[in-house]
């Protein structure tokens, strides 16, 4: 009525002066620029096609999602909200867009045969190695989905996959190729090596006391005039004493003075940076906790009993074998009689005693069955089709063998070896489970009803949860600081840190979208402190900056000491004598490749990374490590070689190497892309 009466209003003189009014605007600036976006919420726009911010934002957050699936326990959320994680995530929907648009306009498509079939290949539809369309249908309704958006969504991903997927299959690996690869993947170098690991000497007893600038500089005088000898390796020449010297002060621990930790606080601000962190309130909402206002009566429940006996209730099965002779529905009535005639004879042989197994051994031409005597196992109703149960549940086990049965798949003899009555609960057996479930309806509905309720409260108001803490009874808790790797309780949620630290939270002020916790389970929060990233005081990092130094000392104590230890090398020193003279550890190694797995991985990847020696000569390097160096003797280096027995290897090989290509071709075929279309990135909206 309503409407009706507006359209009544927009006759005669009115609407033509209204009319007119809309057209001088229109006039202006066109039609189109009332229905067309400014791109004001897009993030990219590739050949006049926006990427919205509402798009960029729900992919990313599913991308998260997956990836914390992968990682498990090793997921990092600070990892996966950087500028330049997300900025690559951006370039992959670039390139998306950038695929689609070119199978557009090439017209490639996807038949129907095609879309089944990868469907029916999806391991998560199947049953048994079957696709089943129930557990297709559940899987899909269970994640918001159903089959008309899902086949869209993988028909179109398939088109994207078409150009990648032909790069892929024409991707190859030359001979020359092969041996290139071999010689250097299964490349073998001989070598042996001095590790000089960085000794972080004990925190000196002025430093755990807090002790003066003078005590210290006392007691570092007096631990300077102990004798530091023994620490003198028994091959070191004399050149060597500084060294050995700074390598003993080190281990002794002595203090650090107060000017040598502010000095390096100051050069080092970076390393004591405190990351941003958040204090949050929110307010919860758990079916699980909400009390239940009224019982529900025993006609209730005795209702629902009835309704869903079959969930109660096992009805008879039946024990039961068969003897099958093939016949087509579309056989002459000659065919089918004669299927008939073998049928009825040995119907009639099972009556006269004879073995059934054995006759469905023999003469069953169900594939399935008759090679273990015809059995079909357990039959319940619904099991077979109508006239094979129909035979079935006539007989008797006074007289358990059938006549001949027709179905669509031909004569069947049917054996009745059992039969197992129906099992079942009473109603006060089933009471307690019809009771739960009647308590989680009432909860979920109870919980949904408060949902909306919160939601449209929050809404009204978004600058605070108070309100609608008020209104429904809520609590508004709080929780943090915390940082955007989580922290106890409710912040160990990633979705929960998500929320706490997106843009529309953190930056704009304002209370999250719904975060779900679980089935029935939600929170919404808001940020009530921010604590952005700051160099801690001194005094917080002290500490730290203490351990900081020692280990640089440490580290540059390692490094003289394998210099000293390189130099008598290439003096001609034997490289077993002095690790045995220094006590330190020496690694060996004859054949070793690039995961050989006895060799530290640090070292290995050194070792590999060391020039080839010249001729019959061996070649002397220091290379650095995680936790001080090493003093590498390589002796030799042996390239891999294409072996014809290892057909399997080379396959692998040429199938790495192809691969390898195909990445590259396809980044090509990217970059072609990009370097003909007009991307525009609006990185303020990240």
């Amino acid at each position: 009525m309503v409407l009706q009466a507006i359209r009544e209003r927009l006759t005669g003189i009115i609407a033509v002066f209204i009319f007119g009014i809309l057209i001088i605007p229109f006039a202006f600036v066109g039609v189109n620029s009332y229905f067309t976006s400014d791109s004001v919420n897009s993030v990219a726009r590739v050949n006049d096609v926006d990427i919205t911010t509402a798009e960029f934002t729900q992919s990313f957050q599913n991308y998260r999602r997956r990836m914390q699936s992968l990682l498990g326990a090793n997921f990092d959320p600070e990892q996966f909200d950087q500028p330049i994680v997300r900025r690559q995530f951006l370039d992959s929907l670039i390139d998306r867009e950038l695929l689609s648009q070119v199978s557009l306009e090439t017209g490639l498509s996807v038949d129907d045969e095609s879309l089944a079939q990868a469907i029916r290949e999806i391991s998560v539809f199947q049953v048994d190695g079957e696709f089943n369309t129930d557990v297709y249908t559940a899987r899909l309704t269970a994640q918001g989905s159903n089959p008309q958006i899902f086949e869209n969504e993988m028909r179109a991903q398939m088109v994207l996959d078409q150009y990648p997927e032909t790069i892929a299959s024409s991707a190859i690996a030359t001979d020359l190729e092969l041996r290139e690869f071999v010689r250097l993947q299964d490349q073998q170098r001989a070598f042996k090596a001095i590790v000089v690991s960085a000794q972080v000497p004990a925190e000196g007893p002025e430093e755990a006391v807090g002790g003066t600038e003078a005590e210290t500089a006392e007691e570092a005088d007096t631990e300077a005039t102990e004798p530091a000898a023994e620490a003198v390796p028994a091959s070191a020449d004399a050149d060597d004493d500084d060294a050995t010297q700074a390598a003993s002060a080190g281990e002794s621990g002595e203090a650090i003075d107060d000017a040598a930790i502010q000095a390096w606080y100051d050069d080092h601000p970076e390393d004591f940076r405190s990351e941003e962190r958040v204090i949050i309130e929110y307010v919860e909402l758990d079916a699980s906790t909400m009390a239940q206002d009224t019982a529900p009566d025993e006609d209730e429940l005795r209702s629902r009993f009835e309704a869903q006996q079959s969930r109660f209730i096992t009805p008879e099965a039946r024990l039961a074998s068969h003897i099958l002779i093939q016949v087509d529905p579309q056989a002459s009535e000659v065919e089918i009689e004669t299927a008939r005639q073998q049928a009825q004879a040995l119907s009639d042989q099972a009556r006269d005693g004879a073995d059934f197994a054995e006759l469905a051994r023999e003469h069953s031409q169900d594939a399935g069955s008759a090679a273990i005597g015809g059995d079909l196992d357990w039959v319940e109703p619904g099991f077979m089709v109508n006239a094979f149960e129909d035979g079935l549940y006539a007989l008797t086990l006074d007289q358990p063998i059938s006549a001949p049965v027709q179905t669509g798949f031909g004569w069947h003899v049917i054996q009745l070896r059992d039969i197992r009555p129906a099992e079942g609960m009473t109603f006060e057996q089933a009471r307690e489970v019809l009771l739960e479930e009647y308590t989680a309806e009432v909860q979920e509905r109870k919980f949904l009803e408060q949902a909306d309720r919160l939601v449209d409260l929050v809404y009204e108001d978004p600058t605070t949860l108070n309100t609608a803490g008020e209104v429904l009874g809520l609590p508004v808790h709080e929780a943090g600081p915390f940082g955007r790797e989580g922290g106890d309780g409710i912040a160990s949620n990633p979705d929960v840190v998500s929320a706490a630290f997106s843009e529309l939270v953190l930056q704009q002020g304002v209370v999250s979208d719904p975060v779900d916790l679980g089935e029935n389970h939600l929170v919404m929060l808001r940020v009530k402190e921010y604590m952005p990233e700051a160099v801690m005081p001194l005094d917080q990092v002290r500490d730290e900056v203490i351990a900081s130094i020692r280990r640089d000392q440490a580290l540059q104590q390692a490094k003289a000491r394998a210099e000293a230890l390189l130099a008598q090398l290439n003096e001609g020193a034997d490289i077993s004598s002095l690790a045995e003279g220094d006590a330190l550890e020496l690694v060996v190694s004859e054949n070793a490749r690039r995961n050989s797995p006895e060799v530290p991985r640090a070292l290995l990847t050194e070792v590999f990374l060391l020039p080839r020696p010249e001729t019959d000569a061996v070649r002397h390097e220091l290379v650095t490590l995680p936790d001080g160096y090493a003093v590498v003797q390589l002796e030799s280096v042996t390239d891999g070689v294409l072996s014809e027995e290892e057909q399997f290897q080379q396959q692998n090989y040429r199938r790495r190497i192809s691969n390898a290509a195909a990445n590259t071709e396809t980044l090509g075929f990217l970059r072609m892309l990009r370097e003909q279309s007009e991307i525009e990135v609006f990185e303020d909206r990240l």
